[in-house]
């Protein structure tokens, strides 16, 4: 993936730099003003870039420094949780009711190479319906075969609050509604409510990994924020190389025209 990456930003400056010759060699009495903005338009790209990635890796610096808080941190309650969902994500919660045998499959995870599933399963509890995470599945090797699993009585859950993520290049294409076992793409809340028939609550539950077939190896953050401050230095190191290649064009292109000048 970062040898792709590399290769794709190495075809995009070195495009870039012959651009800049072409346009300016062919246009010697004028200035270059496409070549310009060329080089502007490309140059606030790199480093708008680099900026998103610096505040990408403050963010994770700061779920991190909120994930050792949690951890350090008392079970909270359910009802806590929900009045301030951003301030307890992360946080372990305990709530008590009634799980139904309704299973929501979420595909394409892998775990150690090996494809599987995500099941998640809707628990009643007084503030509402809570989709809870069991884990991870195996998948049986055959497409359109879904495991089978023994359901565990769950009547007290603790688990780790997530706000699930939506990804919108992902298109569900299950309009099934009311009917179960539901093959979903994602944790899409609102699809899992409309296959319900009922509004869910805003997070999901992670259970915590006691005594269970379910394989619960919870990774709240995928990528750490030292690889976004690299992605960053390298999106400003490329503005420096296009705007250096912009300049040095510039350079040879007045020392033609003085040289031009001076046999004229």
């Amino acid at each position: 993936m970062n040898r792709h990456r590399f290769l794709f930003l190495d075809s995009v400056l070195l495009g870039i730099e012959s651009n800049y010759y072409m346009i300016i060699n062919t246009s010697p009495k004028q200035f270059p003003y496409l070549a310009t903005v060329v080089a502007f338009v490309a140059i606030v790209i790199m480093v708008g870039l680099g900026f998103w990635q610096l505040d990408r890796k403050a963010d994770k610096d700061i779920r991190l420094a909120n994930i050792e808080m949690a951890n350090d941190s008392a079970h909270i309650d359910l009802a806590q949780a929900l009045g301030n969902i951003q301030s307890y994500q992360d946080f372990t919660v305990v709530a008590s009711g009634r799980a139904q045998n309704k299973y929501f499959y979420i595909d394409n995870k892998l775990l150690g190479g090996r494809a599987g599933f995500h099941v998640l399963v809707p628990f009643e509890a007084d503030q509402g319906t809570l989709m809870i995470n069991l884990g991870w599945i195996p998948g049986t090797g055959m497409r359109g075969s879904l495991p089978e699993f023994i359901m565990p009585r769950l009547t007290t859950v603790e688990g780790v609050v997530h706000i699930p993520l939506k990804n919108t290049f992902i298109k569900e294409t299950n309009i099934a509604y009311g009917k179960f076992p539901v093959l979903l793409q994602q944790v899409d809340l609102q699809e899992i409510s409309l296959h319900l028939g009922t509004s869910v609550l805003p997070v999901t539950l992670r259970l915590l990994p006691h005594g269970t077939d379910f394989v619960r190896q919870w990774q709240a953050v995928i990528m750490s924020p030292q690889k976004h401050l690299g992605y960053a230095v390298q999106w400003f190191g490329l503005a420096i190389a296009a705007l250096t290649v912009y300049l040095l064009s510039m350079l040879k292109r007045m020392q033609g025209s003085s040289s031009r000048a001076e046999n004229e």
